[in-house]
């Protein structure tokens, strides 16, 4: 206790053991936050910190944090194919630029007298006059970021080696990308890089970069069928999943051709939604014959700090410029029509085993469902009336190479679901589309007071392997009606066609009215399809 003496305020010693006591709190205290920070890597675990590579400094920062452009993309301006001593010289006086692009390949590349030399070349040439490591000489003199396209497994390691050790000898704080073609893609060769390979020496000897990954392509007479599409970004994304551990923290970038853009939209979208830190990268080649409003699609669905341009073209990248943040008026009008039946996911509830990694794969695009152990539950309810209806389109997939199974592969959509936590027993309507044609409508797990019923039809597949339904439940009577598409992937295929017509109307048994308001649900019937459903929506008719 603290007691005045001659005007000053005085504490009596403290006994021993209390400063024992004192001490050993002292030395506890510093050995908990001493292992707190070995364990965590730093006062704050990090699982707390927000996994956002963009706020990185080194090789691997993102261009819009390393060169400020206030999140949007297009504003970087990009200088492809430097490969020469005086394109390089030139490009990093340039102030208009930020990245610049360079190709490596082997000295004699595809030849006889190919070395193990790395030039700044793109095939067919076979030669440069600047090698690989005098351009990073070059090129990392400035501010600007690099970017290297690799056209051959056997430069990539060479070339890896190379830009390590330049790295730990003066560490870069610019923006580092390197890309390969992994994929086979749109009118493309078979490619030449082996993503396996190409990604494990990536990893072990430079990580620390923006990950650039393309498919091959090549031309056509006639693009207006040509598309990235769904299996080639499926494939793609396989690809990064197969490895999300170690790409946690890093940037992606997925390239693809502007004069392939016009069909593939939906797919890259849907691919970028799906991908952790991912972007998209368009690029013109030069030749290549694209509308201005291609341009601007894209520029129209993809937010702006998610889709780089790469144009080397001036009419495009003056539309670009001028039109970028109203590229609304400068889209086709088809684009604007795809919006009146782009899925909401938001509207959806995700039911059954919801650690099945991958039973669904969805986006604003589409919804992809791929195991029966998983289906989706429309949050909004209805009352049977024949002024509501479901309506979408599913296109059915093979990507496990199983064969159907008649009258059960395919997909269930329930209507009037009374019981639906577990996905083996839902009660309620199911309307079946099979991958074969099939459709059928019958009870599901019913009471048994409801007698049963069971209704069938068949229709001849296309090779889109796509169908448009609508159901709609009209408490009497269930009307269902499927035409089967022949194009479920073009832009033009959002075209509202003619009237659908019921192939099915069924009258619902006694006992199945009731007043109480129901859920729609989406679920595949067994593993040996996966189904695409994309412009589904719940309609009220005007």
């Amino acid at each position: 206790m603290a007691y005045q003496r001659d005007s000053v305020l005085f504490f009596p010693p403290m006994p021993r053991s209390y400063k024992k006591h004192i001490a050993f709190q002292v030395i506890g205290a510093a050995v908990v936050i001493f292992v707190w920070y070995n364990l965590n890597g730093g006062f704050i675990p990090k699982f707390m910190l927000p996994r956002m590579p963009y706020f990185s400094f080194g090789s691997e920062i993102g261009c819009l944090v390393s060169f400020n452009v206030e999140s949007d993309a297009s504003r970087i301006q990009w200088a492809r194919a430097v490969n020469s001593k005086k394109s390089v010289t030139d490009t990093m006086t340039n102030p208009a630029v930020h990245m610049v692009g360079g190709d490596i390949i082997l000295r004699g590349h595809g030849t006889k007298f190919q070395t193990l030399e790395p030039v700044m070349a793109r095939p067919p040439q076979t030669d440069s006059d600047i090698t690989f490591k005098e351009w990073l000489e070059v090129a990392a003199t400035g501010s600007k970021g690099i970017k290297i396209h690799l056209h051959s497994m056997e430069s990539v390691e060479i070339s890896l080696q190379i830009l390590k050790e330049f790295n730990e000898q003066k560490p870069i704080k610019f923006p580092v990308w390197v890309h390969a073609d992994v994929l086979q893609g749109p009118h493309g060769g078979k490619p030449v890089i082996d993503f396996e390979r190409f990604f494990k020496t990536l990893m072990r000897l430079f990580p620390k970069c923006t990950l650039s990954l393309g498919w091959t392509t090549g031309t056509h007479t006639d693009l207006s069928q040509s598309a990235y599409t769904w299996d080639m970004v499926w494939d793609m994304l396989n690809l990064i999943q197969a490895h999300e551990e170690e790409l946690t923290d890093h940037l992606i970038v997925f390239q693809a051709r502007l004069s392939l853009i016009h069909n593939s939209v939906p797919q890259l979208k849907w691919l970028a939604d799906n991908t952790h830190h991912s972007s998209v990268m368009v690029w013109h080649e030069d030749g290549d014959i694209t509308p201005n409003e291609d341009v601007m699609y894209t520029a129209y669905r993809f937010p702006p700090h998610l889709i780089y341009y790469d144009l080397n073209h001036e009419r495009l990248q003056r539309l670009l410029s001028e039109y970028r943040h109203r590229s609304s008026e400068k889209v086709h009008e088809l684009v604007l029509r795809r919006d009146e039946v782009m899925f909401k996911p938001q509207g959806w509830l995700k039911m059954g085993f919801h650690r099945q990694k991958n039973s669904i794969l969805a986006s604003t695009e589409a919804i992809i469902l791929v195991n029966p152990i998983v289906h989706i539950v429309s949050k909004s309810k209805y009352l049977p009336t024949s002024e509501v209806y479901i309506q979408g389109r599913v296109t059915f997939f093979n990507r496990k190479h199983r064969e159907i199974d008649s009258h059960r592969t395919g997909l269930n959509i329930y209507v009037r679901p009374t019981e639906y936590t577990m996905f083996d027993s839902i009660v309620g309507i199911r309307c079946f589309i099979g991958a074969g044609g099939e459709l059928e409508v019958t009870g599901s797990n019913l009471p048994s007071k409801i007698p049963s019923f069971r209704k069938t039809a068949r229709m001849t597949p296309t090779h889109a392997n796509c169908y448009r339904f609508r159901i709609t439940d009209e408490r009497t009577h269930l009307s269902f009606a499927v035409k089967a598409l022949h194009d479920c992937t073009m832009l033009e295929s959002v075209e509202p066609d003619e009237e659908l017509v019921a192939i099915l109307s069924v009258e619902l048994p006694k006992g199945l009215e009731g007043d109480k308001q129901h859920p729609f649900i989406l679920r595949m019937e067994d593993n040996n399809r996966e189904g695409l459903i994309d412009e589904l929506s719940i309609k009220h008719k005007v």
